[in-house]
């Protein structure tokens, strides 16, 4: 049996890798993180139960381990059945400081029991000052939007309060996290951390119905995570919610003043629009049956003519689409040196992928095999092997340029697909391609109809 019981004391050697996964994470991995409401964050000691949405598999915890600045050593508290895999998966997990509750799919009834054990453990960290981290959702969807939150979180809460005489002053810390790409690197992540708050409220309700104040804690929380991120309540329109805010987004970020590069724009744009969406559901649901049938077939047509909507608010010249040529034309021996010496690496994630049936683990496997094994293990192969050939210093410095072509690999070859991307839309305006006149007019019903419920000013086309 494993224990768990020092599980959230300070380990160096976790500290020590931290500090490698923190660095490819946060200027490798992602172009941009960006932090809103770091100033609510709870000093390091002070017992804190952070919440958050759940999208994005194991780059969640990571980024919420990645953000605090003060190098705490937070205590998670994931799914039990991947603990199930083998002895040395769950001796890893534990070492990563996370412990384990069950769900009723997941596990038998001593499964379910040993929860308990979870929980009590969790209150009592938390009452020696640990920061606890939990996903309420118990599990991660794709979509912007909140599914049900379990009983896990509230119990644990109220747990740690008992054990203390309800005298412990702890807070509740919740954090909405949110990507501009789910699946690959290059992508923003954005975290807006909301105000803490106390559970104190619910002491005696708990005290008299304990599943009553559950759902009132649970309640609570939810409202909180909502305030700061989008909680689209039609499940199954998520798709076509997304197409309008997409189409809308830079409209809506230039009406407000907004910073265009901060994914903090984006997110409050989707707000605005996923607001109005509902609101229109509401009090004029034929317009937006309408709406929504627009947004399906708009979706549909970029992928059949293999267009990007931001196409169509750069709306690429000639003259641009030459410059990008000349450019990629010049840096080429770069991208290929890059190709050639990475390409291995680079790609060894993506043998996983196919085996896996959760695509949103994608972001998963390209961090973890990929920047943080598959890409340190091929340089020191590539270092033995050239310093056999010749000298340790012509062996570094190949390394060196090995490492610093990768941005150029990756890079030149986004900026390739996008160029594709650019003469497709150019050729497809000159020639005013039936399909790609009807996207047009698509977009801009969309773009005028959000626009009509945020603004008196009308979007540009």
């Amino acid at each position: 049996m494993i224990s768990f019981e020092k599980v959230n004391q300070f380990d160096p050697l976790y500290q020590f890798l931290n500090e490698y996964f923190r660095q490819t994470h946060n200027r490798l991995y992602y172009r941009k993180i960006q932090v809103v409401g770091y100033e609510n964050v709870p000093p390091k000691g002070y017992p804190v139960f952070v919440i958050a949405n759940h999208q994005n598999a194991v780059m969640d915890p990571l980024g919420i381990l990645y953000f605090f600045k003060d190098r705490r050593q937070p205590v998670y508290i994931a799914r039990g059945d991947v603990f199930k895999g083998s002895g040395f998966v769950a001796r890893l997990l534990r070492f990563l400081k996370i412990l384990p509750t069950f769900r009723s799919r997941d596990g038998g009834r001593e499964d379910i029991k040993s929860n308990l054990f979870t929980f009590d453990l969790a209150a009592r960290f938390l009452n020696e000052g640990t920061t606890l981290c939990m996903f309420p959702e118990a599990g991660h969807q794709h979509g912007h939007y909140l599914s049900t939150f379990k009983k896990g979180f509230p119990r644990i809460a109220f747990l740690a309060a008992e054990k203390s005489g309800f005298t412990l002053d702890f807070k509740i810390l919740p954090i909405f996290l949110y990507y501009s790409d789910l699946y690959n690197m290059g992508a923003k992540q954005l975290m807006v951390v909301g105000k803490p708050f106390a559970i104190s409220e619910f002491y005696d309700l708990y005290k008299a119905e304990p599943n009553k104040a559950y759902i009132a804690m649970n309640a609570k929380a939810r409202e909180a995570l909502c305030s700061l991120g989008v909680d689209i309540t039609d499940h199954d329109r998520c798709p076509q919610y997304d197409t309008v805010c997409l189409a809308a987004r830079k409209s809506i970020v230039e009406q407000n003043g907004w910073n265009a590069a901060e994914p903090y724009s984006d997110l409050r744009s989707d707000q605005v629009v996923v607001s109005r969406l509902q609101k229109m559901d509401e009090e004029a649901h034929e317009r937006f049956e309408e709406l929504m049938e627009k947004a399906a077939e708009y979706k549909e047509k970029l992928q059949q003519l293999k267009l990007r909507d931001w196409l169509f608010d750069e709306k690429p010249t000639t003259a641009k689409i030459l410059g990008i040529f000349a450019l990629l034309l010049l840096t080429f021996p770069l991208f290929l040196f890059g190709m050639v010496n990475n390409i291995i690496p680079f790609k060894t994630p993506e043998l996983l992928k196919r085996k896996t049936k959760d695509p949103l683990f994608a972001s998963t496997l390209n961090f973890c095999v990929g920047v943080i094994l598959a890409f340190p293990v091929w340089y020191l192969l590539l270092f033995i092997l050239v310093w056999c050939l010749s000298k340790w210093w012509i062996a570094l410095l190949y390394m060196l340029a090995v490492a610093l072509t990768l941005p150029c690999y990756f890079y030149w070859k986004k900026n390739f697909v996008k160029w594709l991307g650019r003469c497709r839309f150019h050729r497809y305006e000159r020639r005013r391609t039936p399909a790609f006149v009807r996207l047009k007019e698509l977009r801009a019903a969309m773009r005028q109809a959000v626009c009509d419920e945020t603004s008196n000013q009308s979007c540009n086309i």
